[in-house]
């Protein structure tokens, strides 16, 4: 079976400040790292293959070469390709236009009978990539944030978590799933791994021209007009003493505010 993971390299929220002075968002000490929903999906593909080793899985990434991080993580934890959807129009991409893009790359895989995705983008909070994957890749059957994938013959079963509880789910290959967080942490890559993906492993590039994809079909990239970032909350004020000298406390407060 051939697998292919769609990954993403976003900003790790914990190192992104917002300026409240400059309504803007300060991002020039962001560390980038792998969407995080996006290791799970990885570690969903390597069980797989871990169960038959004829399986194939293949990494995907819309980005430029700051992207190729991840991809290198992905063939140090296993992945037996890695490839880099490349250009200066692609990396513009967002919603529609990454899955006709990703999309476009899977067909030219040939033979990809699942397709994996993270449940959901920290960077957007949107988790649309899959059903849009699945109406570009044919109309496949797509599988929304689930756990506990199986495959069992022709048909792939698992946990799909829908409005605070679990449904077994089964759909027959090919398909698309988003792969939700569980529990249980994903794998990690040995250090030597990272410096063999590095030294050794080769990150394949394909950009717009190889892909065939018209660039003027692509819908056009959403964006934000401003940032509007709501004010500092206010801090309370604490009132000791008897329930009366309290009162008088808080009238005297109100007044000076001139609230009374």
């Amino acid at each position: 079976m051939r697998i292919a993971v769609c990954i993403k390299q976003v900003l790790d929220p914990a190192t992104i400040k917002v300026s409240r002075s400059r309504q803007a968002i300060d991002d020039r000490q962001a560390i980038k790292i792998l969407n995080p929903t996006d290791r799970w999906a990885l570690d969903t593909a390597l069980r797989f293959k871990e169960t038959d080793p004829s399986t194939e899985l293949i990494a995907l990434t819309i980005g430029n070469s700051d992207s190729e991080d991840i991809l290198r993580e992905a063939l140090a934890l296993g992945a037996d390709r890695a490839i880099m959807l490349s250009d200066p129009v692609l990396v513009k991409a967002t919603g529609a236009g990454r899955a006709k893009v990703l999309a476009a790359a899977i067909k030219r895989l040939r033979g990809v009978e699942m397709v994996l995705t993270g449940a959901m983008a920290v960077d957007t909070g949107r988790g649309e990539l899959a059903p849009r994957l699945a109406i570009e890749l044919g109309d496949w059957q797509v599988m929304m944030d689930v756990e506990q994938l199986t495959i069992e013959g022709r048909h792939v079963s698992g946990l799909q978590y829908i409005e605070d509880c679990y449904y077994k789910s089964t759909a027959p290959l090919p398909v698309v799933a988003s792969i939700r967080e569980t529990p249980e942490h994903p794998r990690y890559p040995h250090g030597a791994a990272i410096m063999n993906a590095y030294r050794a492993r080769h990150v394949e590039t394909w950009s717009s021209l190889s892909l065939g994809i018209d660039l003027a079909s692509l819908p056009a990239p959403t964006t934000d007009r401003r940032l509007r970032v709501p004010p500092a909350p206010e801090t309370g004020v604490m009132l000791d003493g008897s329930p009366a000298e309290v009162a008088s406390a808080l009238l005297a407060n109100l007044r000076t505010r001139r609230v009374l």
